[in-house]
């Protein structure tokens, strides 16, 4: 999306945007609350999300601030659940179906001797959703090295749903007492996708029918442990893959009322599917008659089956080194905010509630950059997104460094700047896109998330004997898309030994020189 249109800002306008400042959280609650905004898709907070994924390897590391700082952001949002999965890894061995060779490891309080004890993850995350009134959705053991067993012969599923039955049983009676309020349900982390049986009938019949012989096993075990404990479960698309997968809707929509209607399914089951838009398995366009077909599949299995959406907020950039890794890390960010609204819009016209995979991960101002999140409260609190381009950078620094074992060539930066947050710069070669810089998350680590203000180009080296034309490309996390900026490295230039200014870090002492200004300008008008 190209740069939406400049705003004059008025000096009426500069004293309300100071005001919104200044006033910060409450000013956005008010507004939030006369537009009915908190009351979207069920929500008690300011936005339509409800509910979250999170991930141990992230929340390992928080200190006891860290936690505070993550249930306030989610309290404010409006988040009731969270799903974590990583509950439990079984190592299956070959063949799948012999269980003497799977090596079990619970990493939770487990009360069965004959699973190999991990580091408890779970206890700590109930405790916490406890005190700040969260439900937890458990989930019921994974296989890391993935899951064949969900393929179209389901070879190994009979005894894999066997042991996802003990699992749920050790959790209940590990948890449950403890934490009845707390305790939301089963989760079921493998993630069933669109083969392509679903296009044949036959085939799709048979497949079905071996999935069921599974399912029925796990709910046959819940509804004996608790008939009000709801299952929960996430499949994904891949609209985009070979003859493997189903591309029509219909039969998509066709298989999972087939499955909801057989496989054990019961009154109060929440299917949650991922968008997929995230992971590239499907797009914008595809989202609304993927969702319709999942709508379709609730209201025609036969059960009150909850339909939800997990939204997934994530982007995967590719630039030529995807493949050809060039050394850089950040493949993984939190996409931009226009394109976030779009998936909550779409959904919400289908589903009951809202999930995200995953608010702690990619939107949470404490794990990346609060230029997402601070664009996301603007946008809720305005009815409109921020419509400010970002500017470029200005001054560029050249010299030779070693990266990816590589001496080559390092560009650093200064002058770029937006009004909320930059998402991602966009960096040109003699005019055709070359790669990008995108702006970091700590991974629930004590280092700060950064904008990016650098970038390197593994393939100039000091032998390089040709000039090269740069272009630069600001994204911010509205959305918006600034103009280009360039820069020539002529052979022999490097280093070019230009001073460049402090690298972008974010708008806040913009902002209080906004204020200033605005007051100073107030008070000279009235003669002061």
């Amino acid at each position: 999306m190209k740069s939406r249109k400049n705003r004059y800002v008025t000096f009426a306008a500069l004293f309300a945007a100071a005001a919104i400042i200044i006033t910060g959280g409450a000013t956005f609650m008010a507004r939030a609350a006369a537009d009915g905004n908190g009351g979207n898709m069920g929500s008690k907070g300011i936005s339509p999300v409800t509910g979250t994924f999170i991930q141990p390897w992230l929340y390992n590391g928080y200190t006891d601030e860290r936690w505070e700082q993550e249930f306030s952001m989610m309290e404010e949002m409006g988040i009731e659940y969270i799903i974590m999965g990583d509950t439990l890894s079984c190592q299956t061995g070959t063949p799948i179906t012999d269980t003497s060779k799977w090596v079990i490891t619970a990493n939770y309080a487990t009360l069965n001797s004959s699973y190999k004890k991990g580091r408890d993850v779970l206890t700590p995350l109930f405790e916490r959703c406890k005190a700040h009134g969260i439900k937890l959705y458990v989930g019921m053991g994974n296989t890391p090295a993935g899951w064949p067993y969900l393929d179209e012969s389901a070879t190994g599923f009979k005894e894999i749903s066997e042991m996802f039955a003990d699992v749920a049983e050790d959790l209940y009676n590990a948890y449950y007492d403890k934490f009845p309020e707390t305790f939301a349900g089963f989760y079921f982390v493998p993630e069933l996708y669109n083969s392509s049986a679903f296009d044949s009938e036959a085939r799709r019949n048979n497949y079905v029918n071996k999935l069921s012989a599974g399912f029925h096993t796990i709910f046959n075990k819940i509804t004996e442990l608790n008939s009000s404990l709801p299952f929960i479960f996430s499949p994904y698309v891949n609209m985009f893959g070979g003859s493997w997968v189903s591309k029509n809707t219909d039969n998509i929509g066709l298989f999972w009322k087939e499955l909801l209607a057989n496989a054990g399914f019961r009154d109060g089951d929440i299917l949650c599917p991922q968008d997929s838009v995230g992971a590239g398995g499907a797009d914008l366009e595809l989202l609304e008659p993927l969702t319709k077909a999942y709508k379709y599949a609730v209201d025609n299995c036969g059960k009150e089956i909850h339909l939800w959406s997990n939204c997934e907020i994530f982007v995967q950039p590719k630039d030529k080194f995807f493949d050809n890794y060039d050394g850089y890390g950040s493949y993984w960010t939190c996409c931009t905010v226009d394109r976030m609204v779009k998936q909550f819009e779409i959904v919400s016209k289908y589903v009951e509630r809202i999930f995200c995979f995953a608010v702690p991960h990619y939107l949470s101002p404490y794990n990346t950059v609060s230029g997402y999140y601070d664009s996301y409260k603007y946008y809720l609190e305005n009815g409109e997104l921020d419509s400010v381009p970002p500017k470029a950078p200005k001054k560029f620094r050249t010299l030779f460094m070693v990266n990816n074992g590589v001496k080559c060539l390092t560009v650093s930066w200064s002058g770029m700047y937006d009004n909320l947050g930059v998402h991602r710069v966009n960096i040109y070669k003699n005019g055709e896109f070359y790669t990008f810089r995108a702006s970091t998350r700590n991974e629930g680590g004590s280092n700060p998330a950064v904008y990016p203000n650098s970038f390197y180009d593994i393939e100039y080296t000091p032998d390089t004997a040709e000039t090269v034309v740069y272009e630069f490309e600001v994204i911010d996390c509205s959305g918006n898309v600034s103009e280009r900026s360039q820069l020539v490295v002529e052979p022999g230039s490097v280093p070019n030994k230009v001073r460049i200014s402090a690298g972008y870090s974010g708008p806040i002492k913009h902002a209080e020189g906004a204020i200033k200004g605005a007051e100073a300008a107030a008070k000279k008008a009235l003669g002061e």
